[in-house]
């Protein structure tokens, strides 16, 4: 439920999807549709014994809608595995572990013929200057690499830290154009990282899943890596 959370507000607003979702998490008696004058949704619902409530409502506003009514009351696990399949566009079931202890949702993440083109637009595009994880900051800090940390900024309240920004240009408030560990490309058009080995947590798992890399541009799915013809 946390990553149906975290893709509800990650991109620009589904839509689409959001009325999808509406008769799985708010029951076939609710019926969103789109204003034909481009003014939002509007949402239906039982008013009385012969009549409809309508209410006038925003892709964001039906998106926390249906966020809040995954926290109340979280559904039974064949409907949440059908609810991950429509909104990650994969393969999910409902299932239970190795040791049969532990009900869940198994998915087919269909990330295993993902291949970096090391184009560098991920790190070039992305917003993600303030996702910063502690522990990436103890592994420099442990590591002496000062040369990193002089482009991380460290949020403080009451002297404890809060959270982390990376890639400010040292000496200013100035957020970086690209990432400063991008080498420019090479005459194959592939970009390296110099901090490789060590690089954010948040670099490591790009993309995620085959509908981060569509909705952010990510085209490793979409051509062959090169070497492979």
């Amino acid at each position: 439920m946390d990553a149906i959370r975290i893709d509800f507000n990650r991109y620009p607003a589904q839509t689409r999807l959001f009325i999808d979702l509406c008769p799985l998490l708010l029951g076939p008696e609710i019926t969103v549709s789109e204003d034909f004058r481009g003014n939002g949704l509007w949402m239906a619902s039982p008013g009385g014994r012969r009549s409809r409530k309508m209410q006038k409502t925003s892709p964001r506003e039906l998106a926390g809608r249906l966020t809040r009514k995954l926290e109340t009351r979280p559904p039974p696990p064949a409907v949440l595995a059908d609810l991950f399949s429509k909104v990650f566009d994969v393969p999910a079931w409902p299932g239970r572990d190795a040791d049969d202890r532990m009900e869940g949702i198994w998915v087919d993440t269909q990330m295993s013929d993902f291949h970096c083109l090391q184009c560098g637009r991920c790190c070039r595009e992305l917003e993600y200057c303030h996702q910063l994880l502690e522990k990436d900051y103890v592994n420099w800090v442990e590591a002496g690499r000062t040369d990193i940390l002089e482009w991380v900024a460290v949020h403080r309240r009451c002297g404890k830290i809060m959270s982390f920004s990376i890639w400010i240009v040292p000496g200013t408030l100035t957020f970086a154009a690209e990432c400063p560990w991008l080498r420019k490309a090479d005459i194959d058009g592939i970009r390296r990282c110099d901090i490789h080995d060590v690089r954010p947590e948040i670099c490591r798992q790009y993309p995620g899943t085959r509908k981060h890399a569509r909705m952010t541009g990510c085209s490793a799915f979409s051509e062959k890596p090169a070497g492979n013809g």
